[in-house]
């Protein structure tokens, strides 16, 4: 998704610089427009536009509960660490409209985590706990985490609010085997998710409840304040 937006970015800066090299007209233009936003559609892209609403604690609280989600290793070697790696960037949102904000923070790459705040309390929704797994957001509001898990399976999960709450979710695996020297799936498997209780289903089932958007990932969403500032 994150490649699918740059080559979009690309396209459209090309189309650009023919049009001036080459004084096409206007018809010309808007033409080369309609077939990238036509494009855009097939692919089921849209951009997500979040709406911003007053921070609802202090950055102060925030950068403790940030700390809190500690080290989580990935390998001998490797680690993510939230102490060692503060806040940078936030936006106060509300992503299921129920009057309660989400508050997105983003760190130094990979390091993300959203929170909501319901009853004076913050809230650990989701964090980046695998460096190739990347955060993004649909125009309703559901939250995605799209890439590579630590077996090499292509994971793509999506969370579902419902009162600043998990209402439900769900998580696609597939996973590769390697035949006659060729790299094929292994297969997929669909899991729901409700009351933390996992539930393998079929793919009918689990295309009723999965959202039928792809997102904007965390870094591509417009709007984000500095955390640093006062």
């Amino acid at each position: 998704m994150k490649k699918f937006f740059s080559y979009i970015l690309l396209a459209s800066a090309t189309l650009f610089m023919v049009g001036c090299d080459s004084s096409q007209t206007n018809e010309d233009e808007k033409n080369e427009n309609d077939s990238i936003a036509n494009l855009m559609k097939e692919e089921g892209w849209e951009y997500t536009e979040l709406s911003k609403v007053p921070l609802p604690c202090s950055k102060e609280l925030l950068y403790t509960v940030w700390k809190q989600i500690g080290v989580i290793e990935i390998s001998r070697r490797k680690s993510l660490d939230y102490k060692q790696h503060t806040p940078i960037l936030f936006i106060s949102t509300d992503l299921d409209k129920d009057g309660s904000p989400e508050i997105l923070l983003r760190g130094e790459e990979p390091y993300a985590a959203i929170y909501s705040y319901v009853k004076d309390s913050l809230q650990l929704i989701t964090f980046v706990n695998n460096p190739h797994i990347g955060l993004s957001i649909t125009q309703e509001g559901v939250i995605l985490r799209n890439g590579t898990d630590h077996d090499g399976a292509s994971v793509s999960h999506f969370i579902k609010l419902k009162n600043s709450k998990i209402d439900v979710s769900g998580e696609t695996r597939e996973t590769f085997v390697i035949k006659k020297n060729e790299m094929v799936s292994g297969g997929v498997q669909y899991i729901l998710k409700n009351n933390d209780t996992p539930v393998k289903v079929s793919a009918e089932e689990y295309k009723q409840v999965a959202p039928d958007q792809s997102g904007t990932f965390l870094e591509d969403i417009d709007g984000w304040e500095d955390f640093r500032k006062p």
